[in-house]
């Protein structure tokens, strides 16, 4: 019987990162469905949180932070959803952070045990031993770190492949089974794809209103691993010369010099504290970044009924079978996608439904008892159902 869960996140809201809002939703619809659920974040001390929350933004105290936490959530008082902090620090070289702890000794018994990033959760403490407190232990893998550290050493291959081998071994090590969110990782030998992330109803509850606006925008972490470079080379060869830009990051000086070198406009307007709202009035999403694994913008830009602009990457593959996704291959064909979402009105899409955090929940329920029943031999190994991956054609050769 499935009672206990715990979930280990490598960062915590408010930091608008993927893995920080995905374990905190998760957490809250798992426990939406009467389990009980503690929630394990990083601590950072109060000198370091400007640097990933912003200089507005600062907590004395656990409860400060919990109680922000909480204000995201649909039902801020949910009482089955407990939250723990765990002392860490943030590495702004490697854009990081990473606990100064050994997590297995901070965390409660558990029925199940789930390490979001499990390899990041582990780089420095490899001897966790999760199995002396969880009857079984499952890692979700969030992140493309081979991507990351190959864009890092470009000329010394040697790294990116002794991180990815050493990644690979700490999640099979620690993992009874894991989870991938696409196609996007390689697989490994305990794993699975299955799209376990989802939206947050606010992106629902405040559909877009400016659909006849033409107004785009890019969303994101400001650092060159998220694409910026090729948004920019791919507006220098349309007749859009400016974007919208939300986020903060270590690369926006030069970013911004990069893009005024090509003629592009980029107007910066820092952290959204309410994505939802601020992003009502856009028509048109831009993400080209190669990086992703399932990018929650997208997701929440195809929830909220804007046109996203994406390129042909496999962690895109989730968002190919709705109706306002537009895939680019080529320079070209970005052009032709672009001018195609100027020229007409988002559709109406009934499968945005499965982008959501109730979707998710029972998929990854589905899948935590069909691998208990493989485990015990009940049943024959078969793969976990997901969003089914068809690749659109161009909306603009219709």
């Amino acid at each position: 019987m499935l009672k206990t869960i715990n979930i280990i996140a490598t960062a915590a809201f408010p930091w608008r990162t993927g893995p920080a809002i995905s374990a905190l939703l998760r957490t809250f619809y798992l426990a939406q469905k009467g389990l009980d659920v503690r929630l394990y974040v990083p601590w950072i001390p109060v000198h370091e949180q400007p640097l990933i929350f912003g200089k507005e933004v600062c907590f004395h105290s656990f409860e400060e932070q919990e109680e922000c936490m909480r204000s995201y959530l649909p039902e801020p008082h949910c009482s089955s959803l407990q939250v723990e902090f765990y002392p860490a620090t943030y590495k702004a070289n490697w854009g990081s952070i990473l606990p100064t702890c050994l997590l297995s000794k901070e965390i409660r018994q558990c029925d199940w045990l789930i390490l979001e990033e499990p390899e990041h959760l582990n780089w420095k403490h490899p001897w966790n031993r999760y199995s002396e407190k969880a009857s079984r232990v499952t890692g979700i893998v969030l992140t493309n770190y081979l991507y990351y550290s190959k864009h890092a050493f470009p000329h010394m291959p040697i790294i990116p492949w002794a991180l990815n081998h050493y990644n690979r071994w700490l999640i099979q090590h620690h993992c009874d089974d894991a989870i991938t969110l696409s196609n996007a990782i390689s697989p490994l030998s305990n794993s699975q794809p299955l799209y376990s992330s989802g939206i947050h109803p606010s992106f629902l509850e405040t559909p877009s209103v400016g659909l006849d606006s033409n107004k785009i925008y890019f969303i994101g972490k400001l650092i060159w691993e998220k694409g910026l470079r090729e948004l920019i080379d791919l507006l220098s060869i349309t007749q859009t010369r400016e974007i919208d830009v939300f986020g903060i990051g270590k690369d926006q000086e030069t970013i911004n010099a990069y893009a005024q070198h090509k003629g592009i406009l980029l107007h910066f307007q820092g952290n959204s504290s309410n994505p939802a709202k601020d992003l009502q009035d856009y028509k048109i999403f831009i993400n080209a970044s190669r990086s992703e694994v399932a990018c929650t913008t997208t997701a929440e830009a195809l929830g909220q009924g804007k046109f996203v602009i994406i390129p042909d990457i496999p962690g895109n593959d989730e968002y190919y079978r709705f109706k306002n996704c537009l895939v680019y291959s080529t320079p070209q064909e970005f052009n032709s996608q672009l001018k195609y979402a100027l020229e007409h009105v988002p559709e109406e899409d009934t499968q945005i439904n499965e982008l959501t955090w109730e979707a998710s929940t029972d998929r990854l329920l589905q899948y935590y008892w069909q691998v208990e029943n493989q485990l015990n031999g009940q049943i024959d190994p078969g793969k976990i159902p997901i969003l089914s991956s068809k690749k659109k054609t161009l909306l603009s050769e219709k």
